[in-house]
């Protein structure tokens, strides 16, 4: 069996087993950790199903997809080395050790952001925060969350999908009722094996069980969790894979 996880860097590896490792352990599993920091959602999904379908026996695999913010990206950069597997997709990165994160990172509000992103990309970055809209992009997200889920069930790969660093936008600002997007929630909503990413992401649940992130002091509440929190967490989804 194969434990495929896939995520930014709150499920990506680190100095200290991550809840992929847990899980992984206890269905006596090979842990395969494909998790990027600062990647996107497209980044994740992408890439998890070229991974996925690289592997023998996928009916054997289980797949633990770990959503990240919506407000990143990522661009082509052919100026850049290639990735082994990813051709020039390259995530766009922001120096967050010049920012001021003591608010956390969904409210820290920085105009001029793009300022922090590396020069070949500001301009890029600049306009696309410009234009940058939570509707347009979680329809996008579902759309894409249907489509991977739709061919996992046809291959048989069992999976668990997940907020990990915060929940999606609510109704005051995406307008869920309305053509563009409401048949797509209504069949997202109906797969069991997709905890609900309006109500529920890892690092909230981590603080509502009193973990303290490993980073607080630069990021604060939405730091990434340390060990402990991961070892719950590992826990959290052998449980809801079990049921």
């Amino acid at each position: 069996m194969i434990l495929y996880s896939n995520s930014c860097s709150y499920g990506a590896p680190q100095d200290h087993k991550v809840y992929g490792n847990f899980v992984a352990e206890h269905f006596d599993a090979k842990f395969v950790n494909s998790g990027v920091p600062g990647s996107c959602n497209r980044r994740i999904i992408r890439t998890s199903l070229r991974d996925l379908l690289s592997l023998k026996d996928i009916d054997q695999c289980i797949a633990l997809i770990g959503l990240t913010f919506i407000g990143r990206t990522e661009l082509w950069q052919p100026t850049k080395l290639s990735d082994a597997t990813d051709g020039h997709f390259h995530p766009i990165r922001v120096n967050h050790q010049l920012l001021d994160w003591s608010n956390g990172l969904i409210d820290t509000i920085v105009p001029n952001i793009s300022d922090y992103a590396d020069p070949e990309v500001r301009d890029y970055y600049k306009h696309w925060m410009l234009h940058f809209n939570p509707e347009s992009v979680v329809t996008d997200l579902i759309t894409d969350l249907l489509m991977f889920t739709g061919w996992a069930r046809n291959n048989q790969v069992r999976y668990v999908i997940f907020s990990n660093m915060d929940v999606l936008p609510g109704s005051d600002k995406i307008g869920y009722t309305s053509p563009f997007i409401s048949s797509l929630v209504a069949e997202l909503q109906q797969d069991k094996n997709i905890i609900d990413p309006w109500t529920f992401s890892f690092g909230t649940h981590a603080l509502s069980q009193g973990f303290v992130p490993k980073d607080h002091n630069k990021y604060g509440v939405h730091g990434h969790p340390g060990y402990a929190a991961h070892q719950m967490f590992g826990q959290y989804l052998i449980d809801h894979i079990e049921k």
